[in-house]
């Protein structure tokens, strides 16, 4: 695989000095799978899920803030608080010292200045603090439930993007081959085309027909070269979709190994039906949303319920850079919110609409899935008849058009009835082609329907 990785980074560097690579089906999906775009998306919404989901269940765990604080003030609250906070209280600052003339004299209303109007003074503080949630509603619980449901939501989408990537260049690896399978017909068309030119301009010098069916037959030869050269285009076209989903660039050498057959989940369409309700991953990831839209309704209603918290803190202060006077608070903490005036309710009654709609959704996709296995069980059942019909056609058309040239070539035939022969089989050849792809196609339709739509169950 390493190998097979070198050289393809190699021929995409250096196109001009490596020949195509051929790659096989297994590599191409490999290749899409780890380079295509819509693979980092949907990991980026795993890792966001997974994120969420551990900083759920950390949510349990306490926090523990540190903080510092410079204040300076004289306002006679503060000033007296940072003096108690600094264990550096004194009788003075109650005014103590004017206290005693006012009691001498027996004047209680003396107004203490060193009270009131104290200098300003300077506190530092130094904190940390402990925060540990006990209950809160079941809000960390649902938090959780839903961050999981959104993570397995995720994982399935990742999976239905692989087989969704892995379709795509089934498609487009079926249509190199689909387009080589015309480019076959349109030489053997243009081969036969070019052998009835000769034909007939030989008879023309011979005076065995007239010069207008030369004419005819050189008409049909330019349409011949011009479905040979559609053919070539749409060969090119399928490599070009294949190189964009490989993330190669537009001029990159590629070529593909051979024709992948594969094979349906099952002959039985109710069987079929069952596996893609089951194992669908768009319908698992969308099951999974549900879920975690019903874990947010569960968590909206948590506010509606009280809470317990404990809180444990210590602090020092100093009236300069220090850790002079320690102190510690403890602290329980219960609350519940007795009316917010319906703003919780109204929270409530948004996540279940959202929920609803998310249900409405998964419905709907589950419809979608079997409508669609349903139109591509039919249509896979009318380009297998075809494919058996046209299979005999080509034989009948071929085994005609011979007999029709022998006939021309003694002059019983005329070139218009050579033409419609050589139509009939290049047409019935061209629709064989055609049905053999649509036929492969929708197999490919009904594996991914299934959810097995993956090289491993391939």
């Amino acid at each position: 695989m390493k190998l097979r990785t070198l050289a393809l980074a190699i021929s995409v560097a250096l196109p001009g000095l490596v020949t195509a690579q051929t790659l096989d089906f297994q590599t191409s999906v490999e290749t899409t799978l780890s380079q295509n775009p819509q693979r980092d998306h949907s990991q980026s919404q795993i890792d966001q899920a997974q994120a969420a989901l551990s900083q759920a269940g950390l949510s349990r765990l306490p926090q523990f803030n540190l903080s510092f604080t410079a204040s300076n003030s004289n306002n006679p609250l503060n000033v007296f608080g940072m003096k108690l906070q600094q264990k550096n209280a004194t009788f003075a600052d109650f005014g103590f010292s004017e206290a005693q003339a006012a009691f001498g004299s027996g004047d209680y209303s003396v107004k203490p200045d060193d009270l009131n109007k104290p200098d300003a003074y300077t506190d530092f503080n130094t904190r940390i603090e402990m925060l540990l949630p006990i209950w809160n509603g079941g809000k960390i619980s649902s938090a959780k439930n839903q961050a999981g449901a959104m993570l397995e939501a995720a994982q399935k989408g990742d999976v239905a993007v692989q087989q969704m990537l892995t379709y795509y260049v089934y498609e487009a690896y079926e249509g190199v081959h689909a387009a080589r399978a015309f480019i076959q017909v349109a030489e053997q068309a243009l081969k036969a085309a070019n052998a009835y030119v000769n034909t007939t301009r030989n008879l023309v010098q011979q005076g065995v027909v007239l010069r207008s069916e030369l004419l005819s037959a050189q008409a049909h030869q330019a349409e011949a070269e011009l479905m040979l050269e559609q053919a070539k285009n749409h060969e090119q076209m399928a490599l070009d979709g294949l190189r964009s989903l490989m993330g190669m660039e537009t001029h990159a050498p590629l070529d593909v190994a051979g024709r992948v057959n594969i094979d349906l989940p099952s002959d039985n369409l109710d069987e079929m039906t069952q596996m893609a309700l089951d194992t669908n991953p768009k319908l698992q990831a969308m099951r999974q949303q549900v879920k975690a839209s019903h874990a947010a309704v569960k968590g909206s209603r948590a506010d509606l319920y009280p809470s317990f918290n404990l809180m444990a803190r210590h602090d020092w202060n100093d009236n300069e850079l220090g850790f002079n006077a320690s102190s510690y608070t403890v602290a329980a903490v219960a609350s519940w919110k007795i009316t917010d005036f319906g703003v919780t309710g109204r929270a409530v009654d948004q996540a279940n609409a959202a929920a609803r709609g998310q249900e409405a959704q998964l419905r709907s996709e589950e419809r979608a899935v079997r409508l669609n296995l349903l139109k591509a069980w039919r249509q896979y059942q009318n380009e297998l008849k075809k494919v058996e019909s046209n299979k005999a056609a080509v034989n009948y058309a071929a085994e005609a058009q011979s007999l029709i040239a022998r006939r021309y070539e003694t002059g019983v035939s005329t070139m218009t009835e050579v033409l419609a022969s050589q139509a009939q089989l290049d047409k019935a050849r061209a629709e064989l082609a055609n049905a053999e792809y649509a036929m492969n196609i929708q197999k490919a339709q009904l594996r991914l329907a299934t959810g097995r739509m993956q090289l491993d169950q391939m």
